[in-house]
């Protein structure tokens, strides 16, 4: 407003002293010309007033911060407003795997829980997100994941229905819920003290863990023995989180259906506690903790987890992590035969990443999975699991533009069957994959 002003002054001082020139020295022609000039000197304003509003515009690059949105009827109204405020985005993620030195057939594929058979290519995952943040200040949100490919039958083929059953999927909802920011404005001159809790209902991510469902934001290509096996992977449930002593530690409580259940399939709730701090400048550590019964029909053999997970920037380059995961179930019948046990199960994996450069980079994971009840990767009366893993991973990894990442990878398993095999005759296994994932949003 005040550029139209400020133009519109100027192009009438000048039209008023043009105009009082020109009835002392003006003739026929030379009004013409004063004309002339008048209408190109009006061009140039207008260029100029339009490329100054250009330049008020903020720059793509700029950071922004959380406004309130405000209905305004002349731009579409609360809905139009309200969709400026949801962000969207996604990722398609694609793999080749194979196995060396061997004859290839249908047998297993790694220890992963996601490996697929040998000398395959497939389409892993697609997935695509909306969201809308709640105003930390106080507020409401959202946010919605949609998975579908050939993982989504491992992450979310336990998915409880309304009648009991479970079946196989290629699409789910990886989480959906709602979000409230409540303020505790009482506290706000205590720093030590939370200012707000975060409300989370619904379909949510674990905590436990060091590895995620994306696989992009993983190091390496294919999971951890103990990603398929020693966690869970999502909880239908609320959770609630908020910070202390001025931000150094987020808390986080929970209470949910159970691991990886849509509608609870017993009469108890699963509890979940865990936090997170930075101890040093780049380091962060995380603990979470699951306790409640997770057995079909029974409320009996309450079933513990405590997960725990390091993670250090050592330099701009060179990145390390570590996870150690221990796990316990009463009241287990492993064969099924009408002896119950104890089982437990623990875990440890140490990783490593060193960026050579903004595009190239290097990453290592060892691994070691004890099971010796063979619980959690038991497939069935008369088929082996594994009661020890170790597995070395070595992944190479290549940007060739910002929002694409390619990677090669070569996994070496052992694995000890106990009764049976887990190799199809042998207690090892080489693997050699690849990925291409496309991000955007």
């Amino acid at each position: 407003m005040i550029n139209k002003i400020y133009v519109g002054t100027i192009a009438f001082c000048f039209l008023i002293t043009i105009f009082s020139m020109g009835n002392v020295f003006a003739q026929g022609s030379e009004v013409a010309v004063l004309k002339q000039q008048i209408d190109a000197l009006t061009r140039k304003l207008d260029a100029m007033e339009s490329k100054m509003m250009t330049m008020e515009q903020p720059s793509p690059e700029a950071q922004t911060t959380y406004l309130p949105p405000v209905p305004n009827s002349e731009t579409g109204g609360v809905l139009q407003t309200a969709m400026k405020d949801i962000h969207m985005g996604g990722y398609v993620e694609t793999q080749f795997q194979n196995k060396v030195g061997e004859a290839q057939g249908t047998g297993n594929v790694g220890r992963s829980l996601t490996d697929k058979a040998a000398d395959t290519f497939s389409m892993n995952a697609a997935k695509l997100w909306f969201e809308k943040l709640a105003n930390p200040e106080g507020g409401a949100g959202f946010r919605i994941d949609m998975m579908m490919g050939s993982d989504v039958p491992y992450y979310f083929n336990n998915l409880t229905r309304d009648n009991g059953t479970t079946s196989s999927t290629a699409f789910a909802f990886e989480q959906a819920y709602v979000q409230l920011v409540a303020p505790l404005k009482f506290w706000d001159d205590r720093k030590i003290l939370p200012h707000a809790v975060d409300i989370k209902a619904g379909r949510m991510v674990t905590l436990a863990g060091n590895e995620v469902i994306e696989g992009y934001n993983n190091w390496n290509i294919s999971r951890s023995v103990s990603f398929g096996y020693a966690i869970p992977f999502t909880h239908t449930g609320v959770r609630a989180s908020y910070t202390l002593f001025d931000g150094y530690l987020t808390v986080y409580n929970g209470l949910s259906n159970g691991w990886d259940v849509d509608v609870d399939n017993n009469s108890y709730k699963t509890f979940e506690n865990a936090f997170s701090f930075s101890p040093l400048k780049d380091v962060k550590w995380t603990t979470a903790t699951y306790f409640g019964p997770e057995n079909n029909g029974t409320s009996g053999g309450k079933r513990f987890l405590a997960t725990n997970v390091l993670s250090w920037d050592a330099t701009s380059k060179l990145s390390f992590a570590g996870e150690f995961d221990i796990g316990n179930q009463p009241r287990v019948d492993i064969a099924m035969d009408d002896n119950f046990h104890t089982a437990q199960w623990l875990d440890y994996a140490a990783y490593a990443k060193y960026k050579f450069t903004d595009k190239l980079a290097a990453a290592y994971r060892f691994e070691y999975f004890d099971d010796s009840k063979r619980y959690r990767n038991w497939t069935g009366e008369g088929t082996a699991g594994a009661a020890r893993d170790l597995a070395n991973t070595l992944t190479l990894e290549y940007k060739p533009f910002q929002n694409v990442i390619t990677r090669v990878e070569y996994r070496i398993d052992y694995a000890h069957a106990g009764d049976g095999d887990v190799f199809n005759g042998n207690h090892q296994q080489n693997t050699l994959g690849g990925q291409l994932i496309y991000l955007f949003g």
